[in-house]
């Protein structure tokens, strides 16, 4: 019976969903989101790497993917879990004109 179930989510792609995805690394440098534009899709995760010598706050207000890394010190790192297809950007709370724009396929 185990066989069956096993079977079962490898053949809908359960097992197989964590291997095909991809992670991506946006690096926070000189109160810029490098890159400045992303494609990625559903399952992949983003890496928000912050190697500026001061925090940022990123986050987003897209309620399918809602994220806040909260106060991310200099040289840390926080994961973006894309859960949905959409549309959407990222910001700092504290430098404004710093713009992520996220295209999930």
């Amino acid at each position: 019976m185990a066989e069956i179930a096993l079977l079962s989510a490898i053949l809908s792609g359960v097992l197989f969903t964590p291997l095909l995805a991809s992670e991506h690394v946006v690096d926070q440098l000189g109160r810029k989101f490098i890159p400045s534009t992303l494609n990625v899709k559903v399952g992949d995760t983003i890496r928000l790497k912050n190697s500026d010598s001061f925090a940022h706050n990123a986050y987003t207000d897209d309620y399918q993917n809602e994220f806040d890394s909260g106060m991310q010190k200099s040289g840390e790192d926080t994961l973006i879990n894309i859960k949905a297809k959409t549309h959407f950007k990222v910001q700092c709370a504290i430098h404004p004109e710093m713009l992520l724009h996220i295209e999930v396929d």
